[in-house]
């Protein structure tokens, strides 16, 4: 790990400021639970919606079409990476001014801190501490060797980078740098998760077909729950009550978080692409490419099948844990479903050819 004197930073790096007053009425998208925002897969717009009015509201120009999107709802900024170049763009929600700063190679994944001034930002075998609002450089995180998975978290005491191919794990003390290390698993392993109260740490196991989890507070092996076929990246309720964990066959189950008892088996039809949880935490979802698959946490009711228009591209549950909005293959249409009612709503039209990326500055998906 190298420290990085912001007085030195111009040698490596340079930041470049370009303010452009995109909009003269003088919108402001400074409501992280409002606003999401939408990028077009072949354009720099960017659609913003209203989550709680559901209606297409503006269109934003970036100077890039991004490959992947943060945003702070602390700082009121749009961040986003081309996947290209060595650029991170910034775009402020408030001034509608852009801003970039460029790395010393390609970003690949970034995530912020929970104080929404901090921003990790991957590239090959490095992590990047940024402030893109001032456009200020920090720490540099060089231990690692690529491909590997960042996450904050809850409270932003640490940083979590884990490698790919090996699972070694990195634990970064954030306010002064101090690392150590874990092992995480056995092999390749998937995106690291941890739950919302910062006790456990999972990976999926690929050689062995399984689910690790790591007790933090203890610093010991918790569990691992052995599946029937690849298992997807576990997911945590935001609660960090229970534990969803599912397989490529679409077997799975949900675990209690702190006894590691199984509460209830899942059994899908088709093979699963994300996890989600809502509605105070008392349902899970789980998408594939033909349906969402809505189910209770806590008992064995049966499993509702919402079948899909179109497969989704990216799914956020808002805030409140009561809808849920999603991006769809080829159609214009915002996807909206009342996760409460357990029923479709009218799509938002995007007026966006190829909706692509959604992400919103407060979602109900944390520490994933």
């Amino acid at each position: 790990m190298k420290k990085i004197l912001f007085c030195l930073v111009f040698s490596l790096f340079s930041v470049q400021v370009f303010a452009t007053n995109l909009h003269d009425d003088g919108a402001r998208y400074d409501d992280g639970a409002r606003w999401a925002f939408i990028s077009d897969k072949n354009s720099t717009s960017v659609a913003v919606v209203d989550t709680f009015e559901y209606k297409h509201v503006d269109n934003l120009q970036l100077k890039a079409i991004p490959v992947q999107m943060a945003v702070s709802d602390v700082q009121d900024i749009l961040v986003y990476i081309d996947g290209k170049t060595t650029n991170i763009y910034i775009y402020d929600l408030v001034k509608n001014t852009h801003s970039t700063m460029v790395l010393k190679s390609v970003p690949t994944d970034m995530i912020f801190h929970s104080d929404g001034a901090q921003l990790a930002v991957a590239s090959q075998n490095r992590i990047d501490i940024i402030q893109p609002l001032q456009g200020k450089f920090g720490d540099v995180i060089d231990d690692l060797n690529s491909p590997f998975s960042m996450n904050f978290d809850n409270g932003g005491y640490n940083l979590y980078a884990t490698e790919a191919q090996t699972g070694k794990t990195l634990i970064y003390r954030t306010h002064d740098g101090k690392q150590q290390f874990v092992q995480m698993g056995q092999g390749k392993v998937s995106a690291i998760t941890l739950s919302p109260d910062a006790r456990l740490a999972l990976v999926s196991q690929y050689q062995s077909n399984s689910v690790y989890i790591w007790d933090l507070f203890m610093e010991e092996h918790f569990a691992t729950v052995t599946m029937t076929d690849k298992p997807w990246r576990p997911y945590v309720s935001s609660d960090s009550e229970h534990i969803i964990v599912i397989a490529n066959d679409g077997k799975g189950a949900v675990i209690n978080a702190w006894s590691g008892e199984e509460v209830r088996q899942l059994q899908l039809p088709v093979k699963p692409t994300s996890i989600r949880t809502g509605w105070l935490e008392s349902i899970g979802i789980i998408e594939s490419a033909t349906n969402l698959a809505i189910f209770d946490l806590g008992n064995d009711k049966p499993i509702l099948n919402v079948p899909l228009i179109k497969p989704l591209l990216e799914l956020v549950v808002v805030s409140d844990s009561k809808t849920l909005f999603a991006t769809q293959q080829g159609s214009s249409d915002l996807m909206v479903f009342d996760i409460r009612s357990q029923q479709s709503k009218a799509p938002i039209n995007t007026g966006l050819t190829h909706p692509n990326l959604l992400v919103m500055g407060i979602t109900n998906t944390v520490c994933h």
